[in-house]
């Protein structure tokens, strides 16, 4: 029979129910009910553990992806400047593929850019406010809270945890 954690902790409910008050007498099968929940819950557990290292070396090894990708992309960057600077010195505007597959052009001068050198010698009339973020401080309130302050709108609440080794 196959049955999950949340139908035999139901089931373990229900003869938790029938307990006789005046006795204490548990009902028939209740030690049964409750082993298989223990059961279905050391399995879940298993579950847990077992997904939590899968996502752990999925996120590993997107981290080792991303950062392949990033050596790449800088690597890109890096011969498109040494291509760049090897045609320019050579006057060299327009290379192409014998085969016509691929083509490399040098516009020079073409693109125009702001460089900022110093911004402390620019005018106030050329910067810019950029707001900064605001959010809660929480560590902040908990201490203030803890310190028998009253925060309003905030307020430490107590949860259950739930540690798996």
């Amino acid at each position: 029979m196959d049955i999950s954690l949340f139908k035999a902790a139901e089931a373990l409910r229900g003869l938790l129910d029938q307990i006789d008050e005046t006795t204490g007498e548990m009902p028939e099968g209740f030690e049964d009910a409750r082993a298989l929940v223990s059961t279905k819950a050391v399995a879940v557990t298993a579950y847990i553990l077992e997904n939590g290292k899968q996502a752990e070396y999925l996120k590993e090894a997107a981290k080792e992806l991303m950062d392949r990708a990033r050596t790449a992309e800088k690597r890109n960057a890096w011969l498109r400047q040494y291509l760049a600077s090897h045609m320019a010195g050579a006057g060299i505007t327009k290379i192409a593929d014998e085969r016509g597959l691929f083509s490399a052009t040098l516009d020079v001068g073409r693109d125009k850019a702001v460089e900022v050198f110093d911004a402390a010698q620019l005018p106030d009339d050329y910067m810019r406010l950029i707001p900064a973020k605001v959010e809660p401080d929480k560590s902040l309130i908990a201490q203030a809270i803890k310190d028998g302050f009253d925060v309003p709108g905030a307020r430490v609440v107590a949860r259950d945890r739930l540690t798996i080794r």
